[in-house]
């Protein structure tokens, strides 16, 4: 087991304690109650830790307008280029 998997499992450990309606400040107040002392005390913790937490609440940010009007087909200029030149 890796550090990111112990951290994954804590997290999840605390995400089913909290309550489905739970805001992100709740999610972020007890991930952040929830660290355990080796991965505040350890160089290679301090930066596992904050990757694992930020993983777990991406999944409960509001989708921003922007990205939600893009179409999942929609090239960037650079990817249009590369597809020109390609043919």
């Amino acid at each position: 087991m890796t550090w990111l998997d112990d951290a994954r499992s804590i997290i999840d450990r605390v995400h089913a304690q909290l309550p489905a309606d739970a805001d992100i400040a709740t999610r972020k107040r007890a991930c952040r109650e929830a660290c355990p002392g080796h991965f505040r005390s350890t160089s290679w913790g301090r930066k596992v830790w904050p990757k694992a937490v930020k993983e777990y609440l991406k999944r409960f940010e509001p989708v921003a307008k922007s990205d939600a009007a893009i179409p999942a087909a929609h090239l960037s200029p650079l990817e249009r280029m590369m597809r020109r030149v390609g043919q």
